[in-house]
């Protein structure tokens, strides 16, 4: 009788830790995508504050401006300017992203 006991816990010991890998082989890529996902979505928030205090910085709008910001070894390029419709946009442009706001 024991043999066969034996035999059952081995089995389930080797059916948990296939399961286990099968389960972290699954998981881990979904985990580091979550991750890159939301060190972009970090960056992308850090530079909509800063367009926002430069176009903060200056109201009222006359003239076009640009400027260099660095913030946590990322080079941040803010710039306003008038587009083809003669309106006002800000942009943002960083690490070969871009956001514009009209």
């Amino acid at each position: 009788m024991r043999n066969n006991e034996d035999g059952f816990t081995m089995v389930e010991g080797l059916l948990s830790l296939s399961i286990a890998i099968i389960i972290c082989v699954l998981l881990f890529p979904l985990l580091f995508k979550m991750l890159l996902n939301l060190i972009d979505g970090k960056n992308d928030l850090i530079a909509s504050r800063l367009l926002y205090e430069h176009v903060e910085q200056q109201l009222p709008i006359k003239a076009p401006s640009y400027e260099i910001r660095t913030f946590r070894n990322i080079q941040y390029e803010l710039s306003i300017e008038k587009n083809a419709n003669d309106f006002w946009r800000a942009c943002v442009k960083y690490a070969e992203r871009q956001i514009c706001h009209e």
